[in-house]
């Protein structure tokens, strides 16, 4: 069955903190032609997987697998692993061509680091993986400033996405992108105020709008080389004795050894 791996396939991981709009930019990008052959795995760390609900009851037609009870980050790590690898490989024994994409959206208090650590027990399927965060673009910054969770997701994105720029008293696209731009400086920022343009920007790269930059910038906490650090990849306070690139999120400093592109 070697030659049915999943190779090429994406798999995008959608962070960002509470409330910040990632099920609604899910929803919004299943609603759309370009989502067929997307698989969708949700986690919610509330008592009732709320999240989980909503978009397994959306008629979307995705194939949607509910994590167990708990932040997928930390407590169900295995889970995850065997769960993407049984739809991988159930979809090759069906005689179906491989998912396009696969998209698993995070409790909003996971850190993505070690969700991208254990991907690489999963390292047979060839995965491009992507770490996305939504960012709400009236509290994003203030709950990075107040949340290491939340400033963690926007050090390990590669891209940002602003939401909520259609409610009353939104900042601009161009003012939301710049508070963006601060906190993940090498980030992708997609500052696009139609929904389904945003979604589709996400997950598929077309338009973003004018803040989009290209794809191709590096995540600055990227985490594959750090698969077999014990200390972890997630962007970390400074300490005296630390080296690297460095900038502020809020009233924290993060820094990231420039050697590895991960922790230090």
């Amino acid at each position: 069955m070697a030659g049915r791996r999943m190779a090429g396939s994406e798999f995008h991981i959608l962070c960002g903190f509470l409330g910040s709009g990632k099920t609604t930019l899910l929803l919004d990008f299943l609603a759309t032609p370009e989502a067929a052959d997307t698989a969708v795995l949700v986690n919610d760390v509330g008592a009732i997987d709320v999240d989980g609900v909503v978009v397994a009851g959306s008629a979307t037609g995705a194939p949607v697998t509910m994590l167990a009870n708990g932040c997928v980050c930390c407590s169900v790590g295995s889970e995850l692993v065997g769960t993407v690898d049984g739809l991988v490989w159930d979809r090759a024994e069906a005689g179906l061509p491989p998912f396009r994409r696969m998209i698993l959206e995070c409790s909003g208090l996971s850190r993505p680091g070690p969700i991208v650590r254990s991907l690489a027990d999963l390292g047979a399927h060839d995965f491009r993986v992507r770490v996305l965060s939504t960012f709400d673009a009236g509290q994003g910054a203030d709950h990075a400033a107040h949340f290491e969770e939340a400033a963690a997701q926007l050090a390990a994105a590669q891209s940002v996405v602003l939401t909520k720029l259609d409610l009353p008293g939104a900042p601009s696209p161009d003012a939301g992108a710049d508070a963006a731009r601060a906190l993940a400086p090498l980030a992708q920022v997609i500052a696009e105020p139609d929904r389904r343009a945003r979604a589709l920007a996400a997950f598929t790269g077309r338009g973003g709008g004018a803040a989009a930059a290209s794809l191709t910038t590096p995540s600055p906490a990227a985490c594959a080389p750090c698969a077999t650090r014990a200390s972890g990849c997630s962007w970390r306070p400074c300490g005296p004795a630390r080296t690297g690139t460095r900038w502020r999120t809020g009233s924290r400093i993060w820094r990231r050894a420039a050697a590895t592109g991960c922790c230090g």
